[in-house]
């Protein structure tokens, strides 16, 4: 009688959003949350599965498939709500004009069965390369959708602006991301390598970080690059390919990697990790399970990054993605070991203090208790 009565007591919470593969930033969030004992303890967790196996280039198109889905999965929630002790329906907010249709279908679906709708944004390109650039109509609806929302996560202090006007600023709070931590390190470190551990596209700086390997390999003898990812441009990957052969075998290319344990080996055996998105960004979980393996940071200054990496104390984050800034530091890394293990160090520390998963799923349970409690007040 006991665990039922506190069964009962627990809100309900249904987690709206996709599952890998494929593996992007936001399917990795929803799996966290799913599994998080945290979460699990304090709310009544349903799933409503948003999964698309297709490529992540298709994410948040206009085709007739992703407006098949839209329309059953709205469906779904609706039916999942109706009827049901009311709760919390968590959201990651899209940031293109199709993702944002389908997500104001369950938006309008939640306040219908009136439900709490607390969104979070894993991104950052709201403002500047969605609304921004909508049409007066789109915009008209993203502001009237918005508002039926009781309250809404940015990943970062610097990014609450991106909803200034279209959410009171009481209603924006920050819930960066956590991870788990990297175990199961043997503890040697080659300090002369370096990782590039991303999906291979342009936008995470691909090219300049390929550009960049090329200078320091020619500069520093014992340099030697790792490019670990999947793809969905094979002709980029020729391309850069291409343009590494000149290095031998100091600069090659491996797929993705899923298993913890072959994640712990790559992070944990080198000693920089280069990560320089040349286009917006939220809260790279790269970030995080890099400073977690104690690697130093070469990064630019997109997103929630300035806030989480240290310039200078964690590692180097540049202003821009340009393969000269970005082969100047890593070399100075390659050069001074003393400096790399020091920021390696502070990395580990800076993870350790604020970007556990556990500390991550408290912000989260106490932003979505919060949100429960100004819809009931």
């Amino acid at each position: 009688m006991m665990s039922f009565a506190a069964n009962v007591a627990r809100p309900q919470l249904v987690v709206v959003g996709p599952l890998p593969p494929p593996i992007h930033g936001v399917a990795v969030s929803t799996a966290l949350i799913l599994s998080s004992p945290t979460i699990v303890a304090e709310f009544d967790v349903r799933h409503l599965d948003t999964s698309d196996r297709r490529n992540s280039e298709t994410i948040g198109r206009w085709d007739i498939r992703n407006v098949a889905l839209g329309l059953a999965q709205a469906v779904r929630l609706f039916a999942m709500l109706f009827g049901r002790r009311r709760g919390v329906v968590y959201l990651p907010l899209s940031q293109s004009s199709g993702g944002f249709m389908r997500d104001s279908l369950f938006i309008w679906a939640a306040k219908l069965a009136r439900w709490t709708v607390a969104t979070h944004l894993r991104g950052s390109e709201f403002r500047s390369h969605f609304y921004d650039q909508s049409d007066m109509l789109l915009r008209w609806w993203i502001r009237v959708t918005l508002r039926r929302v009781t309250s809404v996560a940015v990943l970062g202090e610097s990014l609450r602006d991106v909803f200034a006007s279209l959410v009171p600023a009481d209603r924006v709070t920050v819930v960066p991301n956590g991870t788990p931590a990297i175990a199961g390190l043997n503890g040697h470190r080659d300090r002369s390598r370096v990782v590039f551990f991303s999906n291979l596209r342009r936008r995470k700086g691909l090219v300049q970080a390929v550009e960049a390997a090329l200078i320091v390999v020619g500069r520093c003898p014992d340099a030697h690059f790792e490019f670990v990812g999947d793809t969905d441009d094979p002709e980029l990957l020729r391309e850069v390919r291409a343009r590494a052969e000149a290095s031998g075998d100091r600069i090659v290319f491996r797929p993705a990697i899923d298993d913890d344990e072959a994640k712990a080996r790559l992070l944990g055996s080198a000693g920089i990790l280069l990560f320089p998105p040349s286009e917006p960004e939220g809260h790279p979980r790269v970030i995080l399970e890099a400073m977690s393996a104690g690697m130093a940071i070469v990064t630019t200054a997109q997103g929630a990054i300035p806030e989480t990496v240290r310039d200078g104390v964690d590692g180097f984050v540049l202003a821009r993605s340009d393969p000269q800034l970005l082969s100047a530091s890593v070399s100075r890394l390659l050069d001074d070991r003393d400096l790399q293990a020091r920021m390696g160090d502070s990395a580990r520390e800076r993870y350790a203090s604020t970007y556990t998963l556990e500390a991550a799923d408290r912000r989260l349970a106490d932003w979505l208790r919060h949100a429960a409690a100004i819809e009931a007040g």
